[in-house]
């Protein structure tokens, strides 16, 4: 029994709500307790057996004695002693039966937390900027889950929980998509852990920056096969860019650190493994860690010698078409700057639909295989082709047969599928205000504008001749994606998977302000 002096006392139980024999988990002031009501006495016993932390409120009194649901040990309801004495038996805290209710008494909060290692990390990853994270709380992780909620309570972390690890994966994955900052999905051990893997695949392949965070077994079991092991270093090898397991000789904030950087810099997925035991590990005063001096200035100009060669071109074109796919995604400001200064149009990859208005004097819709036959004519009339942040995929079908100059941050990415003309290794922003500031003067290049508003009058025509036929086989594509265009807000954010739905969508729907 607890010392009483110096209690504070929290009403637990209304009057008679526990019957006669029973026994109940409450939780008061973030004590789990097993609250129980044997031969007309109210007693609070710690809600944990010594055995294995099993549940003693979710047990039964049993012949006289609380039985834990687990393994079947045996306390004495009011004591907390075992039959026999042959061990510690169960902690108890004073109880008082009151006209108003049942009342435990617990000690003042007065000893301040014990800095674990996930605090650590986790201000660190407040530090490198993550402010949002999806996913579930479990058994396996709950160290980890303890630390997001003290940033949380600070307003420094937002935990959003989802009912399948997959959600929180692919939030984490639209998130990063949306915004271009890394955002953290979170699970526990095993099959939790494994169910993120699709959302991080989408991640992967579209380059958000998204960090996992995966609960895992006691280190002491791991290895013969216990509950729930996986070995989550193996399964997550070929879609995490950077993977490793958080060990107690771990320097902790590095780990973090160097996790988000990977994240950032390479647009991909992260991953930290966190054994139950090291989440909880006390690691005294040690300092987080953040960006600061770890992340270079990414505004990098491209060679003069390749901004000259795609100005000699830019120069002699008449209909230069400019492609922007979802890299060019934080940069449409820029380009759009340099769409104006030549009077050309602009058509996007399907990813990137919606990244310029289709109300836009230049916007063309979608050029491909789900594209509109705007984006198709003037990809056949062009005589250049200006590229921006695209993967040249087979869906969007960029020619190889018509000049082109193509603009990305990615090294690899340049000429990947076919050999270009002017492959430009620069960040598309700073490149398209060189470009811009070259391009004064006359230039062969004819506005467009007016032939742009031509083409969309003729595909709207054609779209409403579409909506207003019936050929007795159900809804037409035309006519549900009309409807949506009436009803769907500017600032909505639309969610699309894969099939002959897509390719209408990116073909009818006309975008204003909608991210996709």
């Amino acid at each position: 029994m607890s010392d009483t002096t110096d209690l504070v006392w929290h009403r637990i139980l209304a009057p008679e709500e526990l019957p006669e024999g029973r026994v109940r988990a409450v939780v008061a002031d973030g004590v789990s307790l097993a609250v129980t009501h044997f031969e007309g006495t109210y007693s609070a016993l710690a809600n944990a057996c010594p055995h294995q932390g099993g549940p003693l409120g979710e047990g039964s009194i049993e012949n006289g004695w609380l039985r834990c649901p687990w393994h079947g040990w045996d306390f004495h309801p009011c004591t907390g002693n075992s039959p026999g004495g042959h061990d510690d038996g169960v902690p108890t805290h004073p109880v008082e039966s009151r006209d108003d209710g049942v009342y435990v008494g617990l000690p003042a909060k007065v000893a301040v937390h014990p800095r674990t290692a996930s605090d650590v990390m986790v201000e660190t990853m407040v530090n490198w900027g993550v402010t949002h994270v999806f996913g579930i709380v479990g058994h396996s992780n709950l160290g980890l889950a303890d630390a997001m909620r003290r940033q949380e309570e600070l307003g420094n972390l937002t935990f959003i929980g989802v009912r399948h690890e997959g959600a929180a994966s692919f939030a984490a994955s639209a998130y990063a998509k949306l915004t271009g900052r890394p955002a953290a999905c979170f699970s526990i051990a095993g099959p939790g852990a494994t169910n993120l893997l699709t959302g991080l695949w989408d991640a992967k392949v579209d380059r958000a920056p998204v960090l996992a965070l995966t609960g895992q077994v006691d280190t002491q079991v791991l290895g013969p096969g216990a509950f729930q092991e996986v070995d989550l270093a193996a399964a997550f090898s070929s879609v995490a860019t950077w993977s490793q397991t958080v060990l107690s000789t771990s320097r902790h904030a590095e780990l973090m650190t160097l996790a988000l950087k990977h994240a950032t810099l390479r647009r991909d997925v992260a991953h930290l493994i966190f054994p139950d035991e090291v989440q909880t590990l006390p690691i005294g005063d040690a300092p987080a860690s953040g960006p600061a001096g770890r992340m270079p200035n990414l505004e990098v100009a491209p060679p003069e010698e390749s901004v000259d060669q795609a100005i000699e071109l830019l120069r002699k074109a008449k209909r230069p078409l400019i492609i922007v796919g979802h890299g060019a995604r934080f940069e449409m400001e820029g380009i759009l700057s340099l769409a104006e200064r030549l009077g050309s149009p602009v058509v996007t990859t399907f990813k990137g639909k919606g990244l310029i208005s289709d109300r836009h004097p230049l916007g063309c819709g979608v050029l491909g295989r789900s594209g509109t036959p705007i984006a198709s004519w003037f990809r056949n009339e062009s005589d250049l082709l200006l590229v921006f942040g695209s993967s040249f995929s087979n869906h969007t079908g960029i020619s190889a047969k018509i000049p082109t100059i193509q603009v990305d941050y990615d090294p690899l990415a340049l000429g990947k599928f076919h050999a270009v003309d002017v492959p430009v290794l620069g960040e598309i922003g700073v490149t398209c205000r060189q470009l811009a500031d070259r391009l004064q003067g006359d230039l062969a290049a004819v506005d467009l504008r007016a032939e742009i508003a031509e083409r969309w009058a003729l595909w709207r025509e054609e779209k409403q001749k579409r909506e207003q036929e019936d050929r007795g086989l159900g809804v037409s594509s035309a006519s549900v994606f009309a409807a949506l265009n009436r009803h769907v807000p500017e600032d909505a954010v639309v969610a699309v998977d894969v099939g002959n739905n897509t390719y209408s969508f990116g073909r009818y729907f006309e975008c204003t302000r909608q991210s996709v």
